[in-house]
């Protein structure tokens, strides 16, 4: 591998992070912005037709897959709790 090839994996890993920040920055301004706030700090209900909205279902899909989120469904509404997730967090 040369020194080229290790600088061009770096480049690509930084710019793949920065991608996965900035999409959990906007699902979670989504979450906050179009789900009704809870009593409970960063908890969100969401019912009716956004539950069948396909950008809803990516921004939670993506928050659950980075730990950032757990989701708590019923067959009329579905709660996002916002937080950090990951095992590193809960060891």
């Amino acid at each position: 591998m040369t020194p080229n090839d290790i600088i061009s994996q770096l480049l690509e890993k930084q710019a793949d992070d920065r991608a996965h920040r900035v999409a959990s920055i906007y699902a979670e301004e989504y979450i906050r912005a179009n789900g009704l706030p809870t009593d409970n700090a960063d908890e969100f209900i969401f019912y009716g037709a956004d539950l069948a909205d396909e950008h809803f279902q990516d921004c939670v899909a993506h928050l659950k897959w980075r730990g950032e989120c757990v989701v708590f469904e019923s067959e009329e509404e579905t709660t996002v709790l916002l937080g950090d997730f990951t095992m590193e967090s809960l060891a």
